[in-house]
């Protein structure tokens, strides 16, 4: 899935594998938090048109403050990885596998305070790790539960699990958080758009979602995000922003029927909506 499109068909694959690493998971599924490409659908579910899709899976691993992480056992993820068949370079935080008919690549993450920008090893795993980045911390806050569906051709397979799985899911503020430090820190397309598509389709429009992200709370252990959402969304409301072509581009192969002239106004607006609310 890594060297895959985005698309409709991808994301399809996308959420049938995160239900298998689930079922791989078992009692420990709700110990990480679905962070990635699969939240769009849920979070602007009014959109337009739908979202163009992901080819990743990205789950944070909450590790808490130094003090207290020796008190925490990852052996099962490793487990996990190991029964799904999954392998990884030397980092330890990214791994690849085949579930189903999809190839998927799992990022593990997680947001501490001190060894910024490294992996962290995992207590209780020999191999696993999870990359410290700044941003994901906030989704950790308030994250939603979401009923999955497991597939029928899955049932075929695992006769014995069950007829849905519940996951915790970002919320509006903690993903809008967490893409926006994304975008800052590795300035990668998909980026600018899946911040656009969900800070313009979400409930009640770009105010309300900048609503969402000042209601998250801060810790001392935690970076400050507003300044990072703040610099992020400032790259979609200045109407000279290659960033703002970029986010165009891909809505417009998405389907929105909209003209290119349309679009770049609608998403310059919002932009300028979500930094006045902010």
């Amino acid at each position: 899935m890594a060297s895959e499109e985005r698309s409709r068909l991808a994301r399809a694959r996308a959420e049938e594998a995160l239900i298998r690493f689930a079922l791989l998971a078992g009692e420990h599924a709700t110990e990480f938090i679905v962070i990635g490409g699969l939240n769009p659908d849920f979070l602007a579910p009014a959109a337009p048109h739908p979202h163009l899709g992901t080819t990743d899976v990205d789950l944070l691993f909450e590790l808490g403050v130094f003090y207290d992480r020796d008190d925490l056992d990852f052996g099962w993820l490793e487990r996990a990885l190991d029964d799904g068949g999954f392998r990884t370079d030397s980092n330890g935080w990214q791994w690849t596998g085949v579930l189903g008919d999809a190839h998927v690549r799992l990022d593990l993450v997680c947001d501490v305070y001190d060894s910024p920008g490294l992996p962290i090893e995992l207590p209780g795993a020999a191999r696993a790790a999870a990359k410290n980045m700044r941003g994901p911390a906030a989704v950790a806050n308030a994250p939603v539960v979401r009923e999955l569906r497991v597939p029928d051709a899955l049932h075929s397979e695992v006769p014995e699990a069950p007829a849905q799985i519940l996951l915790r899911f970002a919320s509006l503020g903690g993903y809008l958080i967490a893409k926006s430090a994304a975008l800052l820190s590795r300035g990668l397309q998909k980026d600018a758009y899946d911040l656009a598509f969900v800070m313009m389709y979400s409930p009640d429009g770009p105010s309300a979602a900048a609503a969402a992200v000042t209601s998250v709370p801060s810790s001392p252990q935690q970076h400050a995000f507003l300044p990072h959402v703040r610099s992020a969304v400032e790259r979609l409301a200045k109407p000279q922003s290659e960033w703002v072509d970029i986010v165009v581009r891909q809505l417009l192969r998405a389907g929105d029927e909209a003209d290119a002239d349309q679009l770049r106004a609608d998403v310059i607006t919002s932009a300028q909506l979500f930094l006045k609310a902010l």
